[in-house]
């Protein structure tokens, strides 16, 4: 960096050293041994003048967004009884005929307490945190918060016969059919960049991802999941701790597409929104632009990066966060930050999910 004297390395080592300990050290997919300083020094090194190491520099000071494990595990304490947990007062006070003002009322009416536990909440991946969603939320019975959608066969008659023995001692009678079964499905998940990962649209018309693949199952008669909801409008409640308001309008569209035919009632639930006004757009910072240009690695494509339409110099899709995860770069992230082949490295190594063979 051309740091010549102790002054230098204090004004510019000193809050480095500072963050590392703060908040990068605790990346998880750093190598053994690596860890944040040593990786920057590695990262900084392909540059090769003074220059461009001096502008990349100024990106990670200035424009880096690190959100770590202590910041998404508040996210995730406050879904429910900041987001969905007033969601299904509304429902219960129009229910009960209750003002939705009266919370204390509504809280206490049968109606709230039997469409709270007819509500499943399910992990969309590992980054769901579905434990520490359970801890944060010790009222809720274990069985309703599961760390996976994909449900085997016991586990579904599991939850079914706990339903069914909460209910009746919520209504103080056996439930009918009807009754026993959930009326709201809860989706949890991280971290959403552009919304493909959940809704997409193939070829021919069908809906994939994850959310899409999830409800197509529900009209599967022999799948396990199909016995647990009810079939007059399933309230279908996506929630993500932070998800960018790109991704926001793609899954409220698809959302909205996805449910019509089976008559669901949708809802997305956004915790912390990551704002526009944090991307880098090309143009933005010429010289970083030119970092970017003259390091990428096209190595990295795959048919799965494919099918954002773009190549990953600015992110899958173009998204073009300046974001890190503690456990994991978003693939939505600038390129520069997390590739790595033959001509880059990365600040922050990605674990890829998909990988071509």
């Amino acid at each position: 960096m051309g740091w010549k004297n102790p002054t230098d390395f204090v004004e510019h080592g000193r809050p480095l050293m500072a963050m590392a300990v703060y908040k990068y050290d605790e990346y998880q997919q750093f190598s053994p041994g690596m860890r944040f300083i040593e990786s920057l020094a590695l990262w900084l090194g392909q540059f090769k003048t003074l220059a461009e190491r001096a502008t990349a520099l100024a990106f990670v000071r200035e424009r880096l967004v690190f959100v770590s494990s202590a910041e998404m595990n508040h996210l995730v304490s406050i879904s429910y009884p900041d987001h969905v947990r007033p969601f299904l007062l509304s429902k219960a006070a129009a229910e009960s005929g209750l003002s939705r003002w009266h919370i204390g009322k509504v809280t206490n009416s049968l109606e709230f307490r039997v469409r709270e536990r007819r509500s499943l909440f399910l992990g969309l991946s590992d980054g769901s945190h579905t434990d520490v969603f359970r801890r944060a939320n010790p009222h809720l019975q274990n069985e309703q918060v599961r760390q996976s959608h994909e449900l085997t066969a016991e586990r579904a008659k599991d939850l079914r016969y706990e339903l069914v023995k909460d209910l009746t001692k919520l209504y103080g009678r056996t439930p009918t059919d009807q009754e026993s079964v959930f009326r709201s499905v809860i989706l949890l998940d991280d971290f959403s960049g552009s919304g493909m990962s959940y809704i997409s649209k193939k070829e021919d018309g069908s809906f994939a991802g994850k959310v899409g693949k999830f409800l197509a199952s529900l009209q599967d008669s022999s799948a396990p999941p199909s016995q647990l909801f009810t079939t007059e409008s399933l309230e279908v409640i996506l929630v993500l701790y932070m998800a960018t308001e790109t991704a926001e309008r793609v899954l409220l569209q698809g959302l909205s597409e996805l449910c019509l035919p089976y008559r669901h009632d949708p809802k997305l639930l956004i915790v912390q929104r990551f704002p526009e006004t944090q991307r880098v757009i090309r143009g933005t910072l010429p010289d970083f632009d030119a970092l970017i240009d003259t390091h990428y690695d096209s190595e990295n494509e795959t048919t799965s990066t494919a099918l954002g339409g773009t190549d990953l110099k600015y992110g899958f899709a173009g998204g073009a966060l300046p974001l890190v995860l503690s456990h994991n770069t978003p693939n939505n992230s600038l390129g520069l930050l997390w590739a790595e082949g033959s001509r880059m490295k990365p600040l922050f190594p990605r674990v890829t999910r998909h990988k071509d063979l």
